[in-house]
């Protein structure tokens, strides 16, 4: 027992897939044999470490997952404000975090190997591994209350992680023989665009490194100063759509790897799923990464007999939470009277029918790019020179907000939002470019993912959905009557304007999650 109502649990998995998968409660500072029945029926929370690798085992025994289920590895990630701790999951197991809660390294050591079927299974390593395992629980629980972390983690990042696990356990119908149409179809777009790339831009008939990226980029003067590689092939305009290009092979190379990556039982897939993938907050899946696969491949994914898909997303997102945070006006105004890229390009910048284009200047400026490097990009675009200096003087507000953020983050060294998710700085002194821009996505980002998954709680209520897929801030799931993605919009639009205090109404309507 380490709380009232919890239950720490230890298993040992079969990864030959035979079933003989090793599951014991950890009560009263012993073990005690327990089996999937068991786990699943237990009514409180069931502690664990590493729950997605027996996720499918207990879901193929009965059908159903815990009540609630607290993976002290989501915890420790999720209230940690450190990034480096999101890339390093992979790289490092439960053993390490156990020595500062009593644990030996010779302890440590050997539960990893037992762990991984490296040694046999030894009760008493176990048992002195599981007591270390709830002291770091209890640190955790401990840490998310100082931190005010405990309200967001219990209440929307706990329940979600659970829905979207069973969710994932019942597994995404694939269309098998669309799916080696299709896998033919992505290796031909790939090499078909890879040429192309290759000749327009004089690179090597190969998916370009980071580094070979960057190097085109310096030689062409691009300043990588505080911006990402990305930023500066989503965000700047480039010679020749040098960016567009490169992202677009990136898009064929990603969508060719996921679709050869997909494995099927029963004609289903079952993926991985980061419930609190990023520094943000937002859910990622891995293994397949599907929310990487462009919108052409999609119809692989099926609805069961009966039933159909449908894909609600929220309307320009950010921008809504951009002015409900902020309480510009101006921009406030755009965001309710319709396509707010649209109406930015024509009324502001000139460019009437270029919303791709709008839509790239405004991220841009929201998160941080100089007022020169912006003005030089809109003229880049089509956009007369005086007009551009004039479109983002309107937002006086927003840029006063963005200042307060950044100011709150310095002075105390960590920002968030309304319910935690911080991000806490790793150096001192004045912010850099990078620092600011981080700031600004962390709040504004951060209050979308928040937004995101309680919808994901929202709609999990409603009757005759089953949700399938999140796709970033979208949502992928079956229904069978005609009405029901109306209400699924309404949860969305509700639970946005509700989270936002009211400050903007919520926008959201049915997408298309493939070609027709």
């Amino acid at each position: 027992m380490i709380d009232l109502g919890s239950k720490l649990l230890i298993f040992i998995k079969d990864f030959t897939g035979r079933g003989a998968d090793c599951f014991y409660w950890f009560v009263h500072d012993r073990l005690e044999e327990s089996n999937p029945a068991e786990i699943v029926a237990y009514p409180g929370p069931v502690v664990c470490h590493d729950f997605w690798m027996i996720r499918d085992v207990l879901y193929d025994k009965t059908g159903d997952l815990p009540a609630v289920v607290m993976d002290v590895d989501e915890l420790r990630i999720s209230i940690g404000g450190n990034p480096a701790d999101r890339l390093n999951r992979e790289k490092s197991d439960i053993s390490v975090h156990l020595g500062p809660c009593g644990a030996s390294k010779e302890v440590c050591s050997a539960y990893k190997r037992m762990f991984n079927r490296g040694i046999p299974f030894d009760v008493e390593t176990a048992t002195k591994a599981a007591g270390a395992i709830a002291r770091l629980y209890i640190n955790l629980c401990a840490q998310a209350a100082a931190n005010g972390e405990m309200e967001r983690f219990f209440s929307v990042e706990m329940p979600v992680y659970r829905l979207l696990q069973k969710a994932m356990s019942a597994g995404i119908t694939i269309k098998a023989a669309d799916l080696s149409a299709k896998r033919r179809e992505a290796e031909h777009d790939y090499f078909y665009c890879l040429k192309n790339y290759s000749a327009k831009h004089d690179m090597p008939l190969e998916t370009p490194s980071r580094t070979s990226i960057e190097r085109k980029l310096h030689a062409a003067g691009f300043d990588f100063e505080g911006v990402s590689t990305k930023y500066v092939l989503e965000f700047v305009p480039h010679p020749n759509d040098f960016g567009g290009d490169t992202l677009a092979l990136e898009e064929f190379d990603d969508a060719k790897r996921v679709l050869s990556s997909l494995t099927l039982a029963g004609g289903r897939t079952r993926p991985i799923m980061d419930v609190f993938g990023s520094r943000t907050s937002r859910i990622l899946l891995r293994n397949p990464p599907l929310q990487s696969m462009s919108k052409k491949y999609r119809s692989i994914v099926s609805a069961r007999d009966g039933a159909e898909l449908s894909y609600v997303d929220f309307d320009q997102f950010e921008v809504g939470i951009m002015a409900a945070l902020s309480g510009d006006e101006q921009l406030a105004a755009l965001y309710a009277a319709g396509d707010m890229y649209d109406l930015f390009a024509e009324s502001h910048l000139g460019l009437t029918g270029n919303r791709k284009a709008a839509k790239q200047l405004f991220l841009s400026y929201a998160y941080g790019m100089s007022r020169k490097s912006l003005v030089d990009a809109a003229v880049e675009l089509g956009a007369e020179r005086d007009k551009a200096k004039d479109a983002f003087r309107v937002f006086a507000r927003y840029e006063e907000w963005k200042k307060e953020v950044c100011t709150e983050f310095q002075d105390k060294g960590r920002i968030g939002t309304e319910m935690g998710n911080h991000y806490a700085r790793s150096s001192s002194g004045a912010l850099t470019s990078k620092e600011r821009r981080s700031a600004v996505s962390q709040v504004v980002q951060g209050t979308g993912s928040l937004i995101f998954k309680k919808a994901l709680l929202e709609v999990e209520s409603l009757e005759d959905v089953t949700i399938l897929l999140p796709m970033h801030d979208a949502l992928l799931f079956e229904h069978r009557l005609a009405d029901t993605p109306l209400k699924v919009i309404a949860a969305f639009e509700r639970v946005m304007t509700e989270t936002l205090g009211g400050r903007i109404a919520g926008k959201a309507s049915v997408g298309d999650f493939a070609p027709a």
